[in-house]
């Protein structure tokens, strides 16, 4: 006997992990998994954000990682990836995933807005709407 298949929910191009946290099977336990990422990030570069996959499913979105460093002649800001990492598993992804503009929302979230995000999955009491607090 086959499965029934469930249609994909899609995600806005322009979304945040904050948007669909509704949507994801287990918010909690991918959250955590990518404040992980975010960390180790910040612990090698000194900055981390996140960007989310809009391609692939709802439920579990990969992910990229990225940090921002000023470069030091023009004093401009400069966003530089760090990772990809699949939703599912929370591996790594190859590289060529990262290049492909199209598969990452345009806006980010800083890690002191995903760490927010978590204490809020945490406490039940708190909703889970859009922070006004983010970048």
């Amino acid at each position: 006997m086959a499965t029934k298949r469930v249609p994909q929910k899609a995600i806005a191009a322009d979304s945040t992990i904050a948007d669909i946290v509704g949507e994801l099977d287990k918010p909690v336990e991918y959250v955590r998994r990518v404040l992980e990422k975010l960390e180790r990030c910040k612990r090698a570069h000194g900055d981390a954000q996140v960007r989310l996959g809009v391609r692939g499913r709802s439920e579990c979105p990969n992910y990229l990682i990225e940090y921002v460093r000023e470069n030091a002649k023009t004093h401009e800001r400069v966003t530089h990836q760090d990772a990809a990492y699949s939703g599912s598993t929370h591996r790594e992804l190859a590289p060529r995933h990262i290049e492909e503009t199209r598969n990452w929302s345009p806006e980010e979230m800083n890690i002191t807005a995903v760490s927010a995000l978590i204490g809020r999955l945490r406490n039940s009491n708190a909703p889970l709407s859009r922070f006004s607090d983010e970048d």
